[in-house]
């Protein structure tokens, strides 16, 4: 429950300072004038530091919090309990310290006689633009509930999509990092040891041996000046992706890679049809919150070929026009469009594109970890093949020198 900080006298005049916690700024004076208090000053008290006070750049409001916000918001607005009062109640479960200090702050606006889509608009890190127009719009048409319903199923499946794709990733890199573990070991651990018995016993190395040798030689003898290049490449690279031509260039080789390049294209289009969609079907002026939608594609390619998109809208040429000649979007979306523009039930038509791109996700998704697991186990078994070959083949050799 929140906290209020207090100043305020007795009907002795003797003066008393303190905290009290209550539902809100109306609760809290009422519990104070029971008391007989005479109050001066009564503010929400400042929240206790935190770790994230200290280091804000490693903390962040995760998208779980403002899912599980926006489905207890709606539970007690579809309940009838005054909005006040669910804020405090719901602040008083939340886990994280930065939300529920937002939560709070959110809760003072509201007291203060703001409306609910004003006060969101101060926290951009947890509330994105596009959820604060949807709760804009359902302010003035009073469907609020519904509106919040919908807004944490959508934020629910778009966090569902980013999380399987970097499923997607977390396999081959652990299979990738498991494998060069291995490598190391037997190249820099255990081959000095058979190098040292060879040279003992003087035996003639097979090529194969020779060649690994060679490697791990000059691995050796020029690691310093190998991991000063990696470093600086590394550190190049990670410039060039904070630089908006960066950025592209990271977004559109996305796009075109062999296997990424499907399950990207496939999660692109459907954060974009799911939010077109809820957009449309909320009732929000298209025009009013494109911008929002083409920030939430996430690819700065599409979100270049969706600003030309825009200013073509603008000039009254439509929506499935403009889109088709970007060359971005599929056939079957750009025609689903132009059908829902025709019928006047876009909201439908990109619905069920979504519908077709998420299972279109999925299916890719299994197909690249069933393509990745052959090619990364054969990878991996050559490389771990010729080194044990090598030391295989030249133990037979000092096998022969011993006889």
């Amino acid at each position: 429950m929140p906290s209020y900080a207090y100043r305020a006298y007795t009907e002795a005049g003797k003066k008393r300072e303190g905290r009290i916690e209550a539902a809100g700024t109306s609760a809290a004076e009422q519990a104070l004038w029971l008391e007989g208090l005479k109050i001066v000053q009564l503010y929400p008290a400042p929240l206790k530091k935190t770790m994230a006070d200290y280091f804000p750049s490693l903390y962040q409001i995760s998208r779980n919090d403002v899912i599980l916000f926006t489905r207890q918001l709606a539970t007690f607005v579809g309940a009838g309990v005054p909005m006040t009062r669910a804020l405090g109640v719901i602040a008083e479960e939340t886990a994280s310290p930065l939300f529920k200090r937002a939560i709070l702050a959110v809760l003072d606006d509201l007291e203060r006689g703001q409306n609910l889509s004003e006060s969101l608009v101060k926290h951009p890190k947890a509330f994105p633009s596009l959820y604060i127009d949807l709760v804009r719009v359902a302010e003035l048409t009073g469907n609020l509930e519904a509106t919040l319903k919908e807004l944490a199923g959508y934020l629910r499946r778009d966090l569902n999509t980013v999380r399987r794709v970097r499923t997607a990733m977390i396999y081959p890199t652990v299979i990738l990092v498991v494998a060069t573990g291995v490598v190391l070991i037997l190249v820099f651990f255990a081959l000095p040891a058979f190098v040292k018995i060879f040279a003992e016993f003087r035996v003639e190395l097979p090529l194969s041996t020779r060649i690994l040798i060679a490697v791990v030689n000059f691995s050796r003898s020029w690691g310093l000046v190998i991991g000063a290049v990696l470093g600086i490449l590394a550190g190049a690279v990670a410039l060039a992706l904070r630089t908006r031509r960066g950025i592209y260039a990271k977004d559109l080789l996305s796009l075109r890679a062999p296997i990424i390049g499907p399950i990207v294209m496939s999660a692109v289009l459907n954060r974009f049809s799911r939010t077109l969609a809820m957009v449309l079907k909320a009732g929000v002026p298209l025009g009013q919150t494109f911008d929002a939608v083409i920030a939430g594609t996430g690819n700065k390619v599409f979100q270049r070929g969706l600003g030309t998109v825009k200013e073509q809208m603008t000039g009254g040429e439509g929506f499935a026009g403009p889109l088709l000649r970007t060359h971005l979007f599929p056939p079957m979306l750009t025609q689903m469009v132009r059908v829902g523009e025709e019928t006047g039930t876009l909201d439908t038509y990109l619905g069920q594109a979504a519908d077709y791109y998420e299972e279109e996700l999925d299916y890719r998704i299994r197909t690249m970890t069933s393509l990745i697991e052959p090619v990364m186990t054969v990878a991996v078994g050559l490389v771990v093949g010729f080194i044990a070959v090598s030391l295989i083949s030249a133990m037979y050799g000092l096998v022969g020198a011993l006889k």
